[in-house]
């Protein structure tokens, strides 16, 4: 198009990227135009007919887009244990890899699985329960592992900005537990390992606490569409996982889910002084277990 044909300026900007966003507004309504610099600034060059128009647009497209992006976060609201603030999900996650590079995958004599893996005989018959949160910890190989932190990673972190840091992992470890011990109790002696359990355990606890808020049974069972992606995955991956303990653990967090909801004590659950203590609470069960393991 001719510049001769476009007489009247839309806009004026001495930025080039502003300028651009605007030029993209007028090609997305079909509205002739050309960028063109004079001086220190960038005019967008329209017929003048459609002159008023084109400042109309955007304008528009200014207001919508005032607050965007929207300003970092301070830095107390980056890194937090309470609800509503981003919870350190990676740094936790990260931890089940470091722990791996310590144990290594599954084999008949490994001795970290020989002391901890979830195994129906000693729980029931030598009283072994530390082994219901010890196997939690444990992966039976990459793939495994991997699974449960890349995918299993996600809900946790939705878990733990809804709950709390604090709250969501010692509720994770509730139900990772309860779901390992009804399976237990069900199937009598078999062995398997895996957080996936505890997993399951976030995709019931978020579909518990949609249910309770209303939300309508469509809506409130959302999550559960994802624990079947999760059971393609992790649910049938290499013998030492447990198709039973992911469904008891999403049982149980079901369960806990609900229940949170009706305890009329929640609100203040999410103070940053009961979090820490759920947050130290939930890691020194796991050491204690570990510490009964391997004593």
């Amino acid at each position: 198009m001719d510049t001769h044909d476009l007489t009247g300026a839309a806009g004026a900007t001495p930025d080039y990227h502003t300028a651009s966003l605007w030029s993209l507004v007028l090609l997305a309504l079909d509205i002739p135009h050309e960028l063109v610099r004079r001086d220190t600034v960038w005019l967008l060059v329209v017929p003048a007919e459609l002159e008023t128009a084109a400042r109309r647009e955007i304008a528009s497209f200014e207001e919508e887009n005032r607050d965007w992006p929207p300003p970092p976060p301070a830095a107390s609201e980056r890194f937090s244990l309470t609800p509503g603030h981003e919870p350190p999900t990676v740094l936790l996650m990260g931890g089940f890899v470091l722990f791996y590079l310590v144990t290594g995958p599954w084999t008949d004599n490994n001795p970290w699985f020989t002391a901890g893996a979830v195994d129906g005989g000693r729980i029931l018959h030598a009283g072994e329960w530390w082994r219901l949160v010890t196997g939690l910890t444990l992966h039976a190989g990459p793939v495994h592992l991997l699974g449960n932190v890349l995918i299993g990673g996600l809900l946790v972190h939705f878990l733990c900005k809804r709950l709390g840091t604090g709250l969501g992992w010692l509720l994770l470890l509730l139900t990772g537990a309860a779901g390992n011990l009804l399976n237990v109790l069900l199937r009598g002696e078999h062995a398997a390992v895996g957080f996936s359990t505890a997993i399951f355990g976030a995709v019931g606890l978020l579909s518990g606490l949609r249910l309770r808020q209303g939300a309508g049974p469509g809506k409130a069972l959302l999550p559960l569409g994802t624990a079947l992606s999760l059971l393609a995955l992790l649910g049938t991956e290499g013998e030492h996982t447990d198709l039973g303990a992911h469904l008891w653990g999403l049982a149980a967090g079901l369960i806990l889910g609900l229940a949170a909801t009706y305890a009329p004590f929640m609100r203040r659950l999410a103070a940053p002084a009961w979090q820490v203590g759920f947050f130290l609470l939930t890691v020194l069960t796991i050491a204690a277990s570990w510490a009964l393991a391997l004593g």
